[in-house]
């Protein structure tokens, strides 16, 4: 199964980046709430790392059909992709790998485990609410793969209103979209369906090819949520299926890609400052070729990963204290260029997140311990500070570690090396930024 991966290797550097933006586009207000940087909601005005928020009315109003074609106008990331849309697409944020960004659907880690990277090119834009993006490890929150960056991609909101949609969009490539989006809430439980379906014929992927290579993806997405007295349970359920022509070194190639995430998550309020959450959520990533390689097979790529989560917020007076375990489980099978494997890998690891805010002063800590049973363990941590210089303005400061284990392909796969080692990773980061408005702002990082 021929597949091109762009990388960009990480190197000892200071990068001074001058960023003005507007805030139809970069929401930072103090009033903007976000939940990736530390996996639970708080001001967007006291998070430390730099973050990017694209909200409903940018995407909206934007031409993208893909996460790709947003993600690209923005400073620090950078998109290579290989032809149209729903051809490969790899991401990179402040130079790391395409696999060194961890890619979340409703806070659910998506990536592959057989090359460690995400299905960029396969999530259809219209059934997104939002996006926030944190630019900088963020391996103690949400573990391996998190070395450059975390793009979460959140498909529903917190508070439903009663709502119908309907909407169709044609262009060029014989392009086409049509979906809808319910909306339900009543005093007892909230719903949100969404399907969308995406028909483009495409055009030739390399100058040497002259067919296009179309693409077609059908995209569901489901959310309820609902409380038993103080018990609260939701469940998320996404899918994108479909099939993408491609070139493969001058045949016209085609194969059929399917993405599943799965979560349920029950909340228990022990007291009015102790909530403690319990998920289980489930991600499924499947390649097949369509056409038989050189040993009469078809190749394909299998991703099966199950994840345990128990975490707990206390809030007290000026902090906020998160802990918890995570168990996960992760098989991977994969056939390529006649090299075939299986691997199930497990993972265990134990978090703990403090955040104090002291007037003008905002301190973050978090730490994970990470038991791998390939790798043994590795122990993380960041260490943040940011200091409130007006209502506007305010500098920060930042230290922390990454931790990535190699995927399956690279131990395994064709020209795999079974004795790689684990990557890690260090990150300092010094800024300032300043809000002249409601839609202006201006970001000076160093790191």
């Amino acid at each position: 199964m021929p597949v091109i991966f762009y990388k960009a290797y990480m190197k000892s550097k200071l990068i001074l980046l001058l960023l003005i933006t507007n805030l139809a586009n970069l929401l930072h207000a103090s009033e903007e709430v976000v939940v990736t940087p530390a996996n639970y909601s708080q001001k967007a005005s006291v998070a430390v790392p730099s973050i990017i928020v694209i909200n409903k009315e940018t995407i909206q109003r934007s031409s993208a059909t893909d996460v790709a074609d947003l993600l690209r106008w923005y400073a620090g990331i950078e998109v290579a992709r290989t032809g149209g849309v729903g051809q490969q697409t790899s991401t990179f944020i402040r130079g790391a790998n395409s696999n060194h960004t961890a890619v979340l659907i409703n806070g659910i880690k998506m990536n592959s485990a057989t090359t460690g990277a995400p299905a960029l090119e396969v999530i259809n834009v219209s059934s997104i609410e939002r996006i926030e993006i944190v630019k900088g490890p963020r391996s103690t929150v949400y573990g391996s793969e998190a070395l450059g960056g975390v793009i979460n991609i959140i498909t529903t909101t917190d508070e439903i209103e009663n709502d119908a949609e309907i909407h169709f969009s044609s262009g060029r490539y014989s392009t086409t979209e049509q979906g809808f989006d319910l909306k339900y809430s009543n005093a007892y439980i909230s719903t949100d369906i969404s399907f969308n379906q995406l028909d483009s014929a495409g055009f030739p992927a390399t100058i040497t090819s002259s067919a296009d290579h179309g693409h077609d993806n059908d995209t569901m997405d489901i959310n309820l949520k609902t409380n038993v007295g103080k018990l609260g349970f939701t469940f998320g359920y996404w899918q994108a299926d479909g099939n993408t022509e491609y070139d493969g070194f001058g045949t016209d190639l085609d194969q059929d890609r399917k993405n599943d995430v799965l979560s349920t998550t029950f909340t228990f309020p022990f007291s009015d400052f102790w909530n403690s959450k319990f998920s289980v959520s489930k991600i499924k990533d499947e390649i097949r070729q369509n056409q038989m390689n050189f040993l009469s097979d078809k190749d394909f790529a299998f991703t099966d990963r199950i994840i345990y989560d128990w975490s707990n917020e206390l809030s007290l007076f000026d902090t906020k204290l998160s802990f918890g375990a995570s168990i996960q489980d992760e098989d991977a099978e994969s056939l390529s260029f006649g090299t075939r494997y299986k691997e199930n890998t497990n993972e265990n690891s134990y978090y703990l997140n403090h955040q104090i805010d002291i007037g003008r002063h905002t301190f973050f800590g978090s730490t994970r311990y990470v038991d791998h049973d390939d790798f043994g363990d590795e122990t993380l941590w960041n260490a943040e500070y940011a200091y409130a210089l007006s209502d506007k303005a305010k500098v920060f400061a930042s230290y922390g570690t990454g931790f990535r284990a190699p995927d399956s392909n690279a131990r395994f796969g064709f020209g795999g090396n079974p004795e790689l080692k684990e990557e890690t990773s260090r990150s300092i980061e010094l800024g300032t930024i300043y809000n002249f408005n409601q839609n202006t702002e201006i970001s000076l990082p160093v790191y």
